[in-house]
């Protein structure tokens, strides 16, 4: 009999898997797309539908479906297991874990918090008539986002999860109770510790993009002016607000297929929106638009509308986010929407109004350009400065050099002045770290990144050569050494190639099987990297060689700058005897990177 773990292979194909997270492209047999895990412009990342594997190029990742959705969800094995059961509509049983983790549990408890809060709204006349009639969201938007109701009571939720066997502190961790400084008296007369975070409150579900329930969002419904409109779940190890947006689980096949994503500020917005058949619109949960935010959407689309209060459109949020995404190379447009309305305001009124806004959407620099010459005469030399001052921080935040200068030209013209001035001026100007700081340090990180892993690639490549043409093996047992690998996985499978007997070819399901690591397939996985070279056999060797010189003086070069700094501390201890071997023994390995 198959393990789960077989069965969900057997039924869901790598291409769909990823294709749910990121846009792929057809590049001969396989697939292509920008890798979800490192910045780039130009595709490295790689899917094999025939090996049923993934690799970047650029970063060195890969694997198959499980360590692509460990990675991109950021859990562990058993949890990326259960995603992709769900998936593939396989049902696992209790003993296929030993031990459930914690995140599991918390995923568990949301889950059945979202059909409790479900089972309430059907008992609630008066809040299943708010919805429907007064927010006008139909019935079957309300099953589908999963709109539930808590009651107005101080331990409902905590009663119904503690009846189902769930612990207290389990509940309290999903962010669902809140742990009392004095004991509470329940309705029941039962004193207890905890109460509910969420009463009397209409609830929409947070889901991951995986569908899961995670969180959830609480609006008051009949309360007075102190209490807060709208309630958060808080941060917990399922639920980072900063990395979650609403309802992209149900958005991301259709801002892939528009190539566009609409960006909202409520989940009225978002559900409504929806019911009007606008579905590439999702919103943020309880936080400002970030960079993991906008890291994520680029999985998608490159081209965001940004749909805020025209009342709150020249706010410092606001702007941040929209400097965020421009610094980070998105197409941004600004949905216009009328003075005091919000897109769930116009689908109520009329869906068309809401897509007639979409469609009216303009490029966030003239949306910039009218609104500030709308207050500014630039006739006026005062005024014309006061122009300069607004526009200059915005036109520098631009990541496309071309489209700054194009904006530049723009400005120069509406003002009358030489562009030399303005970019002079240009120069000057710096942009809030609020907008940038961010971004140059991730860019930073990449840079760091992507040269700590150079040497991995260059080991990764020289075995891939080798076990997939094995005519060259003999070339890389003779001339490589084991300390000239740094990954244990690569160390490992050296050692079994040096083990070989000469002109004695791999067995390579045998190697699969001995090398027991956390990435599965990697020898497929070697292979598959090096696939994607289109070497001619002839440019085999040499690319072997390459990689053997780089490898070798990359050791030689590291083992220089340890002697020397032995050396100078051996100077210092006036030990003249080992300074003279260590002298001896730097040479030696100087003569030898020469010659290399």
């Amino acid at each position: 009999m198959d393990s789960p773990i077989d069965e969900i292979k057997a039924k869901l194909d790598i291409v769909e898997v990823i294709g749910d997270y990121i846009r792929l492209k057809k590049a001969g047999k396989d697939y292509k797309a920008l890798c979800p895990f490192h910045s780039e412009k130009t595709p490295s990342f790689f899917v094999s539908p025939s090996k049923q594997i993934w690799h970047c190029f650029g970063c060195n990742l890969g694997g198959d479906i499980f360590s692509f959705v460990q990675k991109i969800e950021g859990v562990e094995f058993g949890d990326a297991l259960k995603i992709l059961a769900r998936k593939a509509g396989v049902t696992l049983k209790k003993q296929d874990f030993k031990t459930q983790s914690e995140r599991s549990k918390l995923y568990e408890i949301c889950q059945e918090a979202a059909e409790f809060f479900e089972d309430n709204l059907k008992k609630e006349k008066e809040v299943q008539t708010y919805l429907t009639k007064q927010r006008g969201i139909f019935q079957k938007i309300i099953k589908e986002f999963r709109i539930g109701y808590a009651f107005n009571s101080w331990d409902a939720l905590y009663n119904h999860l503690t009846t189902l066997g769930f612990k207290p502190s389990d509940i309290e961790k999903a962010g669902l109770i809140i742990k009392s400084t004095k004991p509470q008296v329940s309705a029941s007369k039962k004193t207890q510790n905890y109460y509910d975070r969420f009463r009397n409150r209409i609830m929409f579900p947070i889901c991951d993009i995986s569908g899961q329930v995670i969180a959830f969002t609480g609006r008051i419904f009949k309360g007075d002016e102190s209490t807060a409109k709208y309630l958060n779940s808080p941060e917990t190890l399922i639920f980072n607000k900063s990395r979650i947006l609403f309802a992209l689980d149900k958005a991301k096949v259709e801002i892939r297929k528009q190539d566009k994503c609409i960006l909202v500020e409520g989940q009225l917005d978002v559900i409504l929106s929806h019911q009007a058949g606008v579905k590439n619109v999702i919103a943020t949960s309880g936080t400002a638009l970030t960079l993991d935010h906008l890291r994520i959407i680029k999985r998608y689309t490159n081209n965001l509308y940004l749909a805020f209060d025209m009342d709150t459109a020249g706010e410092t949020a606001t702007k941040r986010s929209i400097g965020l995404a421009q610094a980070m190379d998105f197409n941004v447009k600004v949905v216009i929407l009328p003075s005091g309305k919000d897109p769930a305001d116009l689908v109520k009124e009329n869906p068309e109004k809401w897509k007639k806004a979409i469609e009216s959407a303009k490029p966030v620099m003239e949306f910039y350009f009218e609104n500030v010459f709308s207050k500014y005469n630039p006739d006026k030399v005062e005024e014309k400065r006061k122009i300069a001052q607004e526009l200059l921080p915005i036109i520098k935040r631009i990541a496309n050099e071309v489209e700054k200068a194009h904006w530049i030209q723009v400005l120069a013209s509406k003002l009358n002045v030489h562009e030399k001035l303005l970019m002079e001026a240009l120069s000057k100007v710096k942009i809030p770290e609020e907008y940038s700081g961010e971004i140059k340090k991730e860019e930073k990180k990449s840079i760091r990144s992507l040269k700590e892993t150079r040497i991995h690639h260059l080991e990764e490549t020289l075995l891939g050569l080798a076990l997939k043409y094995p005519e060259y093996l003999d070339i890389v047992r003779k001339r490589m050494k084991l300390e000239y690998f740094s990954l244990p996985a690569t160390r490992l499978i050296f050692e079994k190639i040096k083990q070989g007997k000469a002109g004695k070819k791999i067995d390579l399901k045998k190697l699969q099987k001995e090398i027991v690591l956390e990435q599965p397939y990697y020898i497929d996985h070697l292979i598959f990297q090096v696939e994607h070279y289109n070497l001619d056999k002839k440019d085999v060797l040499k690319e072997i060689e390459f990689c053997i010189k780089e490898l070798t003086s990359i050791f030689l070069k590291n083992e220089l700058s340890n002697l020397s700094l032995e050396i100078k501390k051996l100077e210092k201890e006036k030990d003249k005897k080992k300074i003279k071997l260590l002298i001896e023994k730097f040479n030696k390995l100087s003569k030898k990177l020469a010659e290399l």
